[in-house]
C-alpha cells in the first residue's frame, strides 16, 4: 500500500510452496520476515522478537498463508501479534492468532474490513510474483475479519518478558497508525506510520480512497519520530536503517 509499480501481473502465476522467508537475528535480535513473492510496494515487512515469554510479531502480512503455522516451526513461545494499521498487508494474518493486538482507531478494519477500508482495491491485484495455492484471486480477496484482543493507546506498553514496547500513537497514514518503541535498546517500529524509499515517502492514501488520512498528523507524527533517541528503524516496508537516515529524510521532508 505504499508504491504502485506497476499495473500488470500475469494471468497464470506460478505456485509457491515457499510463501515466507525468514532472516537471521540481528544485534537486536530482531528477525525480518517477508513474503517474497509480493512485491515490496503491495506486501511488506514482518518483524520477530523473542522475549523470555512471549514472542511478538510486529505486523502479520497479508494472510493468505498459513503464518502462524510456519512461525511455530520457529519459535516455540506464545506469539502476540501487532498491526501497525488496518490495511490488508499489516492486519491480514492478524486473524489467526490468538493475541490480537491494534489501535483502537484502526480496530474497524479488521473488526469489518472490505477492500476498500483495507486498501486491497488499489493494490493487491498487481502485487504478486507467485500465489500460495492454486485458486487465490488477488482481485477478489478479503482479509478474515477478526476481533482484536487488546486495543492499544498511546503510552500502552506490550511486555514479552524480558523486553518492553512502548505504544507510539502516529496518526497520519489513518487515525489508528502506530508504532513501538523500545526505550531501553532505542529500537523503533514505524509500521505504516512513516515510510519511505529512494526519495519516496507514503503519506496515506488520497481522499477518494480515506476518509481518514491527514496531512497535518502526519508531519506531527514525524516530527515526534525523528525526535526519539532511536539507534535503529524497523519499517513496516523496505526494511530496516538507521535512526539518523529517518531524521534525515523527516527533517528534509518537513523543511519542504
Amino acid at each position: 500500500d505504499v508504491l504502485r509499480m506497476s499495473d500488470t501481473m500475469p494471468d497464470d502465476l506460478p505456485i509457491a510452496n515457499d510463501w515466507f522467508s525468514i532472516e537471521l537475528e540481528d544485534e537486536y535480535g530482531v528477525r525480518k520476515i517477508i513474503e517474497p513473492y509480493v512485491r515490496d510496494w503491495g506486501g511488506g515487512c514482518m518483524w520477530l522478537i523473542q522475549g523470555s515469554e512471549f514472542c511478538l510479531l510486529v505486523e502479520t502480512g497479508i494472510g493468505i498463508a498459513p503464518l502462524r503455522k510456519f512461525l511455530e516451526t520457529i519459535v516455540s513461545k506464545p506469539i502476540i501479534a501487532f498491526a501497525s494499521v488496518g490495511y490488508y498487508d499489516h492486519a491480514g494474518g492478524l486473524h489467526q492468532f490468538d493475541h490480537r493486538l491494534i489501535h483502537k482507531e484502526d480496530a474497524h478494519r479488521i473488526v469489518k474490513p472490505s477492500r476498500h477500508n483495507t486498501v486491497a482495491d488499489y493494490y493487491l491485484d498487481t502485487a504478486f510474483d507467485a500465489k500460495p495455492f492454486k485458486n487465490f484471486n488477488p482481485n477478489t480477496y478479503l482479509m478474515p475479519a477478526s476481533e482484536p484482543t487488546r486495543l492499544l493507546y498511546d503510552g500502552d506498553v506490550i511486555d514479552i518478558g524480558n523486553r518492553t514496547f512502548e505504544v507510539l500513537h502516529l496518526p497520519g497514514v489513518t487515525n489508528g497508525a502506530s508504532g513501538l518503541y523500545e526505550r531501553e535498546s532505542g529500537l523503533v517500529f514505524t509500521g505504516e506510520a512513516f515510510v519511505w524509499n529512494d526519495g519516496y515517502i507514503y503519506e496515506g492514501e488520497p481522499l477518494d480512497r480515506s476518509n481518514d488520512a491527514d496531512l497535518e498528523a502526519f508531519k506531527n507524527s514525524i516530527r515526534r519520530l525523528i525526535n526519539l533517541p532511536a539507534k535503529a528503524i524497523y519499517r513496516g516496508h523496505y526494511g530496516r536503517c538507521e535512526a539518523e537516515e529517518m531524521r534525515s529524510v523527516g527533517t528534509s521532508y518537513l523543511s519542504e
